[in-house]
């Protein structure tokens, strides 16, 4: 059964999970593509205090026409929302963001590749029909699946930004720290807008297009290569 099909068929049959929508024929942009929402949550234990955080993101993938269109294996991928904050008190602040090892798109990717084998590209009808079928549902992210986390040494400073191992969060928040859970939820729940800049990054805005470590792009010629991995897109992303 073709995907434009299904997923009509089963949001007739399920109108409460319309935070999943087809846009058909006349879309935003001109050809069937497909929009849902989800939710990511981290969840820490603080000494006995759990601690959680979680922001919702607006997915949207369509087929790449240049590259094969609906039978060939390439799609795009965009998501706006922002990255998870993890308010720790005076242990710091934890991110979840939204892009891994460069790529600016991966919790585009998150739901299929958590509900199927199917690569980030290819097969959408597997894919699709595993995100609408988990409507509703909270899915434990895999270890191997999580976002990358980081804090910041001066959260006033970009420069100082600092990786997180999800395996020992206690090496950089102090001892009694760890990773409960990481989760995702399809949801109907409106998109998370301004947390991040409002509460932690007031200079996100400010730095505009340039990475973390001021320069216009990503090099390997850069001392701090993870504030050189990095920019605002990371942490917030805009229509």
């Amino acid at each position: 059964m073709a995907a434009t099909s299904l997923f009509r068929r089963k949001v007739a049959l399920l109108p409460a999970l319309f935070a999943i929508t087809l846009l058909a024929g006349c879309g935003e942009l001109g050809f069937n593509n497909w929009r849902w929402h989800q939710k990511l949550s981290v969840t820490v234990d603080v000494g006995g205090e759990i601690v959680s955080g979680s922001a919702v993101s607006s997915v949207l993938w369509w087929p790449n026409f240049f590259s094969g269109g609906w039978g060939g294996a390439a799609w795009l991928q965009e998501v706006q929302g922002e990255a998870v904050v993890v308010d720790l008190g005076e242990r710091g602040v934890l991110f979840a963001l939204l892009s891994r090892a460069g790529d600016s798109a991966y919790t585009a990717k998150l739901a299929g590749r958590m509900l199927t084998d199917t690569p980030a590209n290819g097969r959408r009808e597997a894919v699709f029909a595993a995100v609408l079928a988990s409507a509703g549902r909270v899915l434990e992210v895999p270890p191997e699946r999580y976002p990358l986390l980081v804090t910041f040494t001066d959260i006033a400073d970009p420069t100082t930004v600092k990786r997180v191992d999800p395996d020992d969060l206690a090496a950089t928040f102090g001892p009694g720290v760890a990773l409960k859970r990481i989760t995702l939820e399809i949801t109907d729940e409106a998109v998370t807008e301004g947390e991040v800049e409002k509460k932690v990054l007031g200079w996100l805005e400010t730095i505009g297009n340039t990475m973390l470590d001021g320069r216009s792009i990503s090099t390997i010629k850069a001392k701090n290569r993870l504030a050189n991995d990095l920019s605002a897109g990371s942490f917030a992303t805009r229509r």
